[in-house]
């Protein structure tokens, strides 16, 4: 428990400085509250939303998003993730050094480094060789797509290509092209049935990643998303979006 405050601690520090540092904290008064953050692991480092006035022609635009925290370890590893200009990126993985292993990591220019640090095994009793893991946090500072890659070796040897290794792909879209909109959830008798969402002006959106607890006919809510265009769905129908934040509207 003392080694989890300590991390959500170093965390938390880290994205209050970057915050400051890049202006992600403001305190704008249109903005949608009670949002949740979906997707990869992803936490708000302010759950509300800074949402730009909007009119009937411009859905789909927004302005200064607040920036999210992408938690991630091994699990994770081979994923691609979606994110935009400053959000944080943590990466924890488990390591041993006092076997001399240790992570190599390197990442793109496009990703930068804000903390770098060993946490200790939490444990009541000081053992020798105990392990622990390493963590890595990220700001996502360009667009675009953006790399990270890790190898679990000691120092002086030589890779020989059967390590244990990390890597993790990072599309980083410009904020403009995140959909933003308030919906309806319906469910759809089509293909075996699936619960979309009816935007403002009849969009019609198929989230691949919709929260349980938000899948019930005619619930009414708001919510930002990544556009997928990259992805093809058997239920043909509306635009296929992976959620980024979303909300009941009460």
């Amino acid at each position: 428990m003392f080694t989890m405050n300590i991390r959500l601690l170093t965390v938390a520090a880290v994205v209050l400085l970057v915050c400051l540092a890049s202006g992600c904290i403001s305190d704008s008064n249109n903005t949608s509250s009670n949002n949740t953050t979906i997707g990869n692991n992803a936490t708000a480092i302010n759950v509300e939303e800074e949402q730009a006035e909007r009119t009937d022609n411009d859905i789909g635009t927004i302005g200064t998003m607040t920036a999210i925290v992408h938690n991630f370890s091994e699990n994770d590893s081979q994923s691609t993730v979606y994110a935009i200009a400053g959000d944080i990126i943590t990466i924890e993985l488990e390591e041993n050094p006092t076997t001399g292993y240790s992570w190599k990591m390197t990442y793109s220019e496009g990703l930068k480094l804000e903390e770098d640090k060993f946490l200790e095994a939490s444990t009541n009793v000081s053992l020798v060789g105990a392990g622990g893991s390493h963590m890595w946090i990220f700001q996502v500072i360009e667009t675009g797509e953006q790399n990270i890659s890790a190898i679990y070796k000691r120092p002086w040897e030589e890779i020989k290509g059967t390590e244990d290794s990390y890597e993790m792909t990072i599309e980083v879209i410009p904020e403009s092209e995140l959909i933003i909109d308030d919906g309806t959830v319906i469910y759809n008798n089509l293909e075996g049935g699936f619960y979309g969402i009816v935007g403002t002006q009849d969009a019609k959106y198929d989230p691949i990643n919709l929260p349980d607890e938000l899948r019930t006919d005619g619930t009414k809510i708001r919510f930002t998303a990544y556009p997928r265009d990259d992805m093809v769905s058997f239920h043909m129908w509306g635009k296929i979006v992976e959620i980024r934040t979303i909300s009941p509207i009460l």
